[in-house]
């Protein structure tokens, strides 16, 4: 009895609506009758009203669920002597696993400063399954895991190369020089210091046995080091081009008195003297080509 009553309710409000508001017409409905999950499927929305007022209907912010608004595509309206008629197909999806999925839609009439809304009768879509639960089993069933190779992320590796190479390139053109200086000292002291030992031990041994050969491989070696210090053939110079090339009168003594020495065979007692001016003056050079390349 409460069902009848409830049945008789309803179609007693239907008619009334029906009655005060016969001008307008909303109606919508599905152009397929079943759906898979993700497919496309289209909705038109029918409308008549009169034609003095606006509809507006729903758009790209509305709500369709379960649906999803895609696009939609309008008809051009058409009227007559009392009403218009528009029509609009919308293009929907559905990622939700209802079997039954419904959608009613709101179209506004606009008449002056009125505004009346009016949904479309649902209408409904069946879900089309592809998998089901014996399906499902027998994937479960058969299901293996399959090996997947490693492919090497090449374009990871020329990104992290192209990086690195920018960040050097960059640190190059900032720091270049002040690097490129500093790599240069440091290999000119250390030729230096090493040309230094070589030398005092030779010396030494020429103290200790007075033999004239080591003048001579001491004065090939000082010649060999200013060839890579001054970066000019030194070690194929002769005595009298090396005192012209540098015109300093202790060199010069120094150098004849050597030369004295070695060529005469006899030893002077101021060959030491000789061997410690001819350091000393190394030694300058070395500092002089140290400030030009610190540009002091």
């Amino acid at each position: 009895m409460h069902k009848l009553f409830l049945l008789l309710f309803s179609f007693i409000t239907l008619i009334s609506v029906a009655q005060t508001d016969s001008s307008h017409y909303v109606h919508g409905s599905f152009i397929e009758d079943s759906l898979h999950i993700g497919e496309n499927i289209h909705f038109t929305l029918s409308v008549r009203y009169p034609k003095d007022q606006i509809a507006i209907f729903p758009d790209s912010s509305s709500h369709y669920f379960p649906f999803e608004y895609i696009n939609k595509k309008y008809v051009p309206t058409r009227t007559d002597s009392l009403f218009a008629y528009d029509s609009v197909i919308y293009v929907l999806a559905s990622y939700e696993v209802i079997n039954k999925q419904f959608l009613s839609v709101p179209v506004k009439f606009i008449y002056q400063k009125d505004t009346q809304t009016l949904y479309s009768i649902k209408d409904s879509m069946l879900l089309k399954r592809l998998v089901t639960e014996h399906s499902e089993r027998d994937v479960k069933a058969d299901a293996l895991l399959v090996p997947t190779p490693e492919k090497f992320n090449y374009p990871y590796l020329i990104a992290i190369i192209a990086s690195g190479l920018t960040i050097l390139f960059l640190l190059y053109k900032m720091f270049g020089d002040i690097l490129l200086t500093r790599y240069r000292l440091f290999i000119l002291r250390r030729a230096h210091n090493k040309f230094i030992k070589h030398y005092d031990d030779l010396v030494k041994e020429f103290n200790d046995t007075n033999e004239l050969r080591l003048v001579e491989q001491i004065i090939t070696s000082w010649k060999n080091y200013l060839t890579r210090l001054e970066d000019i053939p030194i070690n194929t110079y002769t005595t009298k081009e090396l005192i012209h090339l540098f015109e300093q009168e202790e060199l010069e003594s120094t150098l004849q008195s050597i030369d004295r020495n070695v060529y005469g065979g006899m030893i002077t007692t101021d060959i030491s003297d000789s061997l410690q001016v001819i350091k000393r003056f190394t030694h300058r050079r070395f500092q002089t080509r140290r400030r030009y390349l610190t540009g002091g």
